[in-house]
């Protein structure tokens, strides 16, 4: 708890003490010091603690007893003032102005006494305190009052009482005193002056940094430009770059008119040219005619396994209908005579159709073409690229076919070969 003694505290604690002020300061004449060394002492928005501080100073400042009675007065006055008027408890102002809880309730038993002396028995009874645990420490004035009906609108000082018209201004103390605040004003000055001037030299520092900062920088900034502008110059003269001189052409040579080919043998020679270009340009159509074709033949769609080649190993020798139909035609090979299937699927889980595929490959001997794994995933879905043995071959693409409803079975002729015996059969299985 730290208590505030406000400006309206200070100015009503000096008139509860019923200051004699003609009397303290020799008929008026040195009322003016007077106040203004109160106000030194005074000063308002000060802690309670810090103004004890400031009269415990002020003791040992003075040498003279009527000085130092009259300011010991003070802090009694003032004990009794918080008292009443903060109602702050025993313990309270004890811890506060840095005095026991015994001499605290010692100045206030008294101070009752004197306005009340017929509730001696009863004031000493609620002032006594005789270890730190008695209840009485927690006394306020608030208690007191409901106890014994007292109003706060107590006295400060009675009228026998002689602190309140001691002549302290005509004793040498005084004076001290007021020099004294007049030295603590001035070397407050002197250290708000201090602190002011110190901000303003760290500024100047630092204004003085930020300007060698910018110089430094402009000066680096012109050595890198004098440093690119000497190399630039060094690899100019390093570096000659070639560039037409006329002067030094051979002013000698000219150009000669005649030819020493007649005009005959130029016209022979463009003859034997475009001979030489008709001949180049048949070449050339008759290689492109000669050209290998490597197109696909158009698939064949299947409509059923049932319409599969009943013995695979002769299906490559079987005349087409064409070829039935008209006789004394001959089979067109250029496409190759080895057939390859694909087979095409949909399905909306072509994880588990994968997964059966994956099953009956050991079951026909299916092997993997090169090295792509069976059910390999791409977007859009997954494919099989497989030789199948002919002997089972119709067997393993019904059952493939029978895994899925929407399967298409194509049939094509291929020229690449593959091992002995088996087919080449391609699996799409598109996810939808």
């Amino acid at each position: 708890m730290n208590t505030l003694l406000t400006y309206e505290d200070q100015r009503h604690f000096k008139q509860w003490l019923e200051l004699n002020l003609n009397s303290i300061s020799w008929e008026g004449r040195y009322l003016d010091e007077f106040h203004q060394v109160w106000d030194h002492v005074f000063s308002p928005d000060i802690s309670l603690e810090a103004q004890f501080a400031l009269l415990d100073n002020i003791e040992k400042i003075l040498t003279q007893g009527p000085m130092i009675s009259w300011f010991k007065w003070i802090k009694k006055k003032l004990i009794v003032y918080v008292f009443i008027y903060k109602n702050l408890k025993i313990n309270e102002i004890s811890y506060e102005v840095g005095v026991s809880s015994s001499l605290v309730s010692l100045i206030l038993r008294d101070f009752f006494i004197e306005r009340f002396p017929h509730l001696e028995d009863q004031l000493n009874h609620k002032f006594h305190i005789g270890n730190i645990l008695s209840s009485n420490l927690e006394l306020s004035f608030d208690e007191l009052a409901n106890a014994y009906s007292f109003e706060r609108d107590i006295r400060g000082s009675l009228d026998e009482d002689i602190m309140t018209g001691l002549e302290v201004t005509l004793y040498s103390d005084w004076e001290k005193l007021n020099q004294y605040f007049e030295d603590q004003a001035k070397e407050k000055i002197g250290r708000n002056f201090l602190t002011d001037r110190k901000i303003l030299s760290k500024q100047i520092k630092f204004l003085q940094e930020v300007m060698l900062l910018f110089a430094l920088g402009a000066l680096l900034i012109f050595a890198i430009k004098v440093g690119n502008k000497t190399y630039e110059d060094y690899l100019v003269e390093k570096i000659s770059l070639f560039s037409p001189n006329f002067f030094w052409l051979d002013k000698n040579i000219s150009f000669k008119g005649e030819s020493s080919v007649s005009d005959d043998d130029l016209e022979v020679q463009l003859k034997e040219l475009n001979e030489l270009e008709k001949i180049g340009a048949r070449e050339v159509f008759e290689d492109f005619e000669q050209t290998t074709r490597y197109e696909v033949e158009s698939d064949v769609v299947l409509t059923s396994v049932e319409s599969l080649p009943k013995d695979f190993t002769v299906a490559g020798l079987e005349l087409s209908n064409y070829e039935e139909i008209k006789k004394g035609g001959y089979r067109n090979n250029r496409y190759g005579r080895r057939k390859a299937y694909r087979v095409m699927m949909t399905s909306v889980d072509p994880e588990s159709i994968r997964n059966k595929l994956v099953k009956i490959l050991g079951e026909y001997n299916v092997r993997q073409v090169d090295n792509v794994k069976p059910g390999t995933q791409i977007p859009g879905g997954m494919y099989f690229n497989l030789y199948v043995p002919r002997t089972s071959l119709k067997e393993f693409l019904a059952k493939v076919s029978s895994y899925e409803e929407q399967s298409t079975i194509l049939e094509s002729k291929t020229v690449f070969g593959g091992p002995a015996n088996m087919d080449k059969v391609f699996i799409w299985i598109k996810s939808i």
